[in-house]
């Protein structure tokens, strides 16, 4: 599987994981950080987030630019538009990952929101 399909099939996890926690505590590294635009939370605070948070009932990833960093990180660029029962989200998106042995972790996802 090619880089930006492998990491853009993590990036999916993540916003189909609302309401599990679970699936941040295994593909999110252990100094992981979100930036969204109620705080800056660290993995545990992220775990606790999530698991409080309504799913999302759909989303969409447009004009993806992966940014490889050497064989050992990636960053994704995005627009994201995502539902969740009537209340839409906008936003850029940049999320971070690094390689941990065979897997890709988490390290930064930062969310800009759009008008």
């Amino acid at each position: 599987m090619a880089l930006h399909e492998e990491l853009l099939e993590l990036e999916h996890g993540f916003w189909d994981a609302a309401g599990d926690g679970d699936f941040y505590r295994r593909h999110m590294a252990e100094d992981g950080l979100l930036l969204i635009p109620f705080g800056i939370l660290d993995k545990e605070a992220t775990v606790a987030a999530v698991e409080d948070a309504a799913p999302w009932t759909s989303h969409q990833v447009q004009d993806l630019t992966v940014l490889a960093h050497g064989g050992a990180a990636a960053t994704l660029c995005y627009r994201a538009e995502a539902d969740r029962g009537g209340d839409v989200f906008r936003a850029a998106i940049a999320s971070t990952y690094r390689r941990e042995g065979e897997h890709w972790r988490l390290v930064v996802h930062q969310q800009t929101p759009l008008q």
